[in-house]
């Protein structure tokens, strides 16, 4: 993730939460000129749960990495299917639904 998206990512934090979704949304929007998302559900594949489009990587497992302290880099060197772009993508797929990024990530950790 890049300083300006980090930087972009704190900022939405601070955002009210009846306003978030409309920012996040606004970004995505303005992002996805640049940036495909890349992200599908496919029923069967990892639950259903979002994953890197071709792959099994699912968004919950790279935002777990993050959280546990893993840099882009490292995630990019864990997962030789990803490259900065689609990781990238899985990053705003993430943040414009980090309700069900987290019901996935407490839902994985009970199995």
């Amino acid at each position: 993730m890049s300083i300006l998206e980090q930087k972009l990512a704190q900022e939405v934090q601070t955002v009210p939460e009846f306003l978030k979704q409309e920012v996040l949304d606004f970004v995505l929007f303005v992002k996805g000129k640049h940036l495909k998302l890349d992200i599908q559900k496919t029923p069967g594949v990892c639950g259903g749960d979002a994953c890197v489009a071709g792959t099994r990587i699912a968004v919950w497992m790279l935002v777990e990495a993050r959280r546990a302290g893993r840099k882009d880099e490292e995630i990019l060197e864990d997962y030789p299917g990803l490259n900065a772009a689609r990781l990238s993508g899985a990053w705003a797929y993430a943040a414009s639904h980090y309700e069900e990024i987290d019901k996935a990530i407490l839902e994985n950790s009970l199995l």
